[in-house]
């Protein structure tokens, strides 16, 4: 038992432990620039990137220590990001609009890197509900650290992770909860929507 322990004590990181990558982008400055895109360059981003964004994501806030986050990165034009792309194609097509099933398997295609988020439910409800944050809050992260990439982050719910095979392509358990999928590379648009300040909806008491 001391030996299991010890062995799961061995692979875990602690702040003092990770390389920091260098950075001239603040986090307040990554916090306001952070922003959605729709469409991105075709510009490859490579594994070494995700990885330095996927690392921040388990230093999200995480009651318990449950980690419940599961990441599946596809990579472009990998038979599994193909079939992907299928898979939101015909389950968008049940409505009848082609150009709909079109849109969805371009949404899948088209961005250099697309990762799929689920969420591992806990014990009961209070858990599950507390993991599920938790992984939002990991999205973040992912958000703000390819800022600092000079990447942006597409966080979808849409019809691209609705189709119910999804998990049998990715290998995903059936209990696990979609959080998301997430497109990653360099936007290829103008990223400036305005926001209301949050004096707006503040009571100071």
């Amino acid at each position: 038992m001391a030996d299991k322990e010890k062995s799961r004590k061995a692979n875990k990181s602690t702040p003092d432990s990770v390389e920091i990558p260098a950075s001239n982008i603040s986090v307040y400055e990554a916090l306001y620039r952070r922003r959605m895109a729709w469409r991105f360059k075709d510009t490859p981003v490579d594994r070494e990137t995700i990885n330095r964004i996927l690392d921040t994501a388990v230093w999200a806030p995480n009651h318990r220590l449950t980690e419940p986050w599961r990441f599946f990165a596809l990579e472009k034009d990998t038979e599994a990001r193909k079939q992907a792309a299928e898979a939101a194609y015909e389950y968008s097509l049940e409505g009848g609009n082609r150009g709909r099933a079109e849109a969805a398997r371009q949404k899948v295609l088209e961005p250099p890197v697309l990762i799929v988020v689920y969420s591992k439910p806990g014990d009961n409800e209070g858990v599950t509900r507390e993991n599920y944050a938790s992984v939002c809050c990991a999205i973040q992260n992912m958000s703000l650290a390819a800022v600092a990439e000079g990447l942006t982050v597409t966080w979808e719910t849409g019809r691209i992770t609705r189709s119910p095979q999804l998990r049998k392509i990715l290998g995903a358990k059936k209990k696990w909860q979609m959080v998301g999928a997430l497109s990653v590379g360099v936007p290829d648009e103008e990223l400036n929507p305005p926001r209301t300040p949050a004096a707006h909806f503040t009571t100071w008491l």
